[in-house]
C-alpha cells in the first residue's frame, strides 16, 4: 500500500518543408514539437514505517505536476552535384534547440487529527508540509555545414564544423564554441583488383572535436528555499573562475567489408581524450564553501566495435545473423592540476576527488582509475591482524575512519549481442540475446531488507544457527545484519558482478500478402517480447536499470522500480 502513479500526457508535432530551386539545389525547413504533461503522486498508507511518513501514524502524501517542452527547428541550403570524376554534396543552416522544464508540487505527512487514507492537500502536517516549485529553460542555437567530396566512387573527403551558443554560458567568455571534424574513406575494392572472395573492401578515418556546454545555473546565481526557515539559502559555492566549454577530441580508424557475398565485416577503433569536465566533489565543512565545482581534468577513453554480419536465402527460406562486440577502456589521466584559486591566486593540485554515492558508498576519482570507480568508506572494527571485533556483549561496531575499501568499476568491460531472423515465405520469428561483462553494482535494497530479517539470506542464517566470522566464531545472524545492512551499512557486503546474459528480445509474425486482398495493401501481424529471460545474472536486481541519469549513483539500487518483461501484439498496414 505505497502507491506511486504517474499520468502522462504526451503530444508531438512533426513538419517538414522542402523546396527544389534547381535539379542539385534546394532549401529545407523542418520542425518539431514535443510537449508531455505529467502528474505523480505517492500515496504512503497508514501503518507504513514511520521512517517513511516522516513520524505519521495516518500516512504520507505527495503529489508534483511537471510540464515539459522541447522544440528543434532548422533550415538548411543542400547542394548535390556531379562536375566529371568528382561528386559534391554539401549541408549549411541554421538551427534552434529548446527546452524547459516546470515543476510545481505538494507533500508532507498527513496530520494525527486527519483523516487517515484519504490523501489530499489540506490534511497534510502544516509544520512538516512543504511546496516544491522548480523551474528551468536551456535553448542552443547554432550555425553549421558539412560537406563531402567524392572522387570516382572510391575516395571521398568530409568536412563539418559547427558553432552554438548555449545558454548555459550566458554571462561567461567565451559564449559559444566551435566544433570541427573531418574524415577520409577509400574504397580499396573500386581502386584495384582483389582476390573473388572480396566484394567489397573499404577503410577510414577521421578527427572530431565536439563541445558540450557545462551544467546550467553555473553563471548565473540561482538560489534554493528552505520552507522551514521560510527564506532563501545564500550561494555558497567555492568561486569558479573562469569556465570552458568541455571539449573531446576523438580519433577513429576503421574498415568494412564484404566477403563470400553473405558476410559483411565491419569493425572501429577509437581514442577519445576529453578535457575540461566540471566537477561537483564532497568537501568538508572546513573548506569554507557547501559547493566546490572545478573545471579541470583530463579522461582518455580507447576501444573497439565490431560487427559481422550473415544473411543468405535458399529459395523461400532466409536467414540473417548479426554478432556485434564493443570494448571500452575508461582511464583518468589527470583531475585538478594546477587550478588558479580565482581569491588567493594560490594554485592547487588535487590527485582525488570524492563524489556522490549512498551511505557509505562513494565514487571516488584518482588519476590512473576511471570515472566508475566506487569505494567503502566504512568497514566493521578490525584487529591488527584483521579480524573482526566483538566487545564482551558480543557485538560488532562499524568503523567509518579506515581508508576507503575500493569496491570495483560500475563500468562494464565489454558488451555483446547476437541477434537471428529467420523467414520462410510469409513468416518471420527472429531473437536477440545481449551479453554485459564485466563491472559492479551495489544492492542497498538487499541491505535493507537484510536488516529487517524479510529477506532470503537472513532466513537461512537464522536456520543455520547464525553467522560465522573470523572462520571459526558463530554470532546471531540478527546481531550480523542489523550492523551491516541498511542503506547505511556496508557497502563491501552487497557488491555484485554486473556480467548478465538475457533474452533481450524474441518476435514472430506473419505478413498477409497483397495479392490475397485484391492488391490494396498487405498487413503483418506479430507478437513481440522484450526482456524476457535473465538466462544468467548473479546480482539481485537487473545490472542495466538506473535510477537516474547521474554519473556519480550508476550502478546502485535503492528501492527502485524493477526492470519489466514487455509483450505486444502488432498489426501493420501496407499500403
Amino acid at each position: 500500500r505505497n502507491v506511486r502513479t504517474n499520468e502522462k500526457k504526451r503530444y508531438m508535432l512533426n513538419a517538414g518543408l522542402t523546396y527544389d530551386i534547381l535539379d542539385w539545389l534546394n532549401v529545407s525547413a523542418r520542425i518539431r514539437v514535443d510537449n508531455t504533461d505529467n502528474t505523480y503522486q505517492q500515496k504512503l498508507y497508514a501503518s507504513t514505517i514511520s521512517t517513511l511518513t516522516e513520524g505519521s501514524t495516518q500516512g504520507h502524501y505527495t503529489i508534483q505536476k511537471v510540464n515539459e517542452t522541447q522544440t528543434y527547428a532548422d533550415f538548411m541550403v543542400n547542394i548535390n552535384k556531379r562536375i566529371d570524376d568528382f561528386t559534391v554534396v554539401v549541408n549549411a543552416g541554421t538551427s534552434l534547440s529548446d527546452n524547459s522544464s516546470d515543476l510545481l508540487g505538494y507533500g508532507g505527512p498527513i496530520r494525527d487529527t486527519g483523516v487517515p487514507n484519504v490523501f489530499n492537500v489540506f490534511d497534510l502536517d502544516n509544520a512538516k508540509k512543504r511546496a516544491t516549485q522548480e523551474g528551468w529553460e536551456e535553448m542552443t542555437q547554432s550555425i553549421f555545414a558539412s560537406a563531402e567530396i567524392g572522387w570516382k566512387s572510391m575516395l571521398y573527403l568530409t568536412l563539418t564544423g559547427r558553432n552554438d551558443w548555449a545558454s548555459q554560458l550566458k554571462g561567461s567568455n567565451p559564449t559559444s564554441f566551435f566544433y570541427p571534424s573531418v574524415g577520409l574513406s577509400a574504397v580499396i575494392s573500386e581502386m584495384v583488383t582483389l582476390p573473388k572472395a572480396i566484394d567489397y573492401l573499404k577503410v577510414r578515418g577521421s578527427f572530431s572535436s565536439v563541445g558540450t556546454p557545462y551544467p546550467r545555473f553555473l553563471v548565473q546565481p540561482t538560489y534554493s528555499y528552505d520552507p522551514t526557515k521560510q527564506d532563501w539559502n545564500a550561494k555558497t559555492h567555492y568561486p569558479i573562475g573562469k569556465l570552458k566549454p568541455e571539449r573531446t577530441d576523438s580519433w577513429e580508424i576503421g574498415v568494412d567489408g564484404t566477403f563470400f557475398k553473405d558476410f559483411k565485416v565491419s569493425g572501429s577503433f577509437y581514442y577519445a581524450n576529453t578535457y575540461n569536465q566540471t566537477f561537483d566533489p564532497k568537501i568538508s565543512a572546513s573548506f569554507g564553501y557547501s559547493k566546490f565545482y572545478v573545471q579541470t581534468g583530463y579522461v582518455r577513453n580507447m576501444g573497439m566495435e565490431g560487427m559481422l554480419r550473415y544473411g543468405h536465402r535458399w529459395n523461400e527460406f532466409g536467414w540473417n545473423s548479426n554478432f556485434t562486440f564493443s570494448w571500452n577502456k575508461n582511464k583518468i589521466i589527470e583531475l585538478v592540476k594546477d587550478f588558479h584559486h580565482p581569491e588567493t591566486g594560490k594554485i592547487l593540485n588535487i590527485p582525488e576527488l570524492e563524489m556522490n554515492g549512498l551511505g557509505y558508498s562513494r565514487f571516488i576519482l584518482k588519476e590512473g582509475g576511471t570515472l566508475g570507480d566506487l569505494y567503502s568508506k566504512a568497514d566493521l572494527v578490525r584487529n591488527d591482524k584483521g579480524y573482526i571485533e566483538m566487545d564482551a556483549n558480543g557485538a560488532l561496531a562499524k568503523d567509518a575512519n579506515v581508508e576507503p575499501i575500493k569496491l570495483g568499476s560500475v563500468l562494464p568491460k565489454a558488451n555483446f549481442a547476437f541477434s537471428n531472423e529467420f523467414t520462410y515465405k510469409g513468416v518471420s520469428a527472429g531473437f536477440l540475446l545481449s551479453c554485459r561483462l564485466g563491472g559492479i553494482v551495489y544492492s542497498a535494497t538487499q541491505a535493507a531488507l537484510d536488516q529487517y530479517g524479510v529477506s532470503e539470506a537472513s532466513a537461512k542464517a537464522r536456520d543455520a544457527g547464525g553467522v560465522v566470522i573470523n572462520g571459526r566464531t558463530m554470532i546471531n545472524a540478527q546481531q550480523w545484519y542489523e550492523t551491516i545492512g541498511s542503506s547505511s551499512g556496508l557497502p563491501q557486503y552487497y557488491t555484485y558482478s554486473a556480467t548478465n546474459i538475457r533474452l533481450q528480445e524474441a518476435h514472430i509474425g506473419y505478413t498477409i500478402p497483397r495479392r490475397w486482398l485484391k492488391n490494396i495493401c498487405d498487413i503483418n501481424v506479430s507478437l513481440v517480447g522484450r526482456n524476457l529471460w535473465m538466462i544468467y545474472c548473479k546480482a539481485p536486481f537487473d545490472p542495466e536499470s538506473v535510477a537516474t541519469t547521474s554519473n556519480y549513483y550508476q550502478g546502485i539500487d535503492y528501492f527502485m522500480m524493477p526492470s519489466t518483461r514487455n509483450i505486444g501484439f502488432n498489426v501493420k498496414f501496407n499500403f
